[in-house]
């Protein structure tokens, strides 16, 4: 008498799911972040830094990082 065997099937683990809207939360956290920063450096008296050099300084500093990330996001891309 043979034994028959159930193929036996094995399934992957499953990946967790990708929150689209933890992109869309950081992202809108990311532009109240930056125009905070807009804003401060058109103030004549910002409330964020000590002077209104400062406070453009601010601004123009984190303009400049969201560049360099959004170049790195495109080499990712490309990769």
């Amino acid at each position: 008498m043979a034994n028959a065997t159930a193929p036996q099937t094995t399934t992957a683990p499953k990946a967790e799911a990708f929150d689209r809207s933890e992109i869309t939360r950081m992202f809108a956290r990311l532009k109240h972040e930056v125009s905070g920063l807009v804003q401060d450096a058109d103030r004549t008296r910002p409330f964020y830094a000590k002077s209104k050099e400062e406070a453009a300084a601010k601004r123009d500093a984190a303009v400049k990082v969201l560049t360099e990330l959004a170049d790195r996001i495109d080499v990712l891309k490309k990769d």
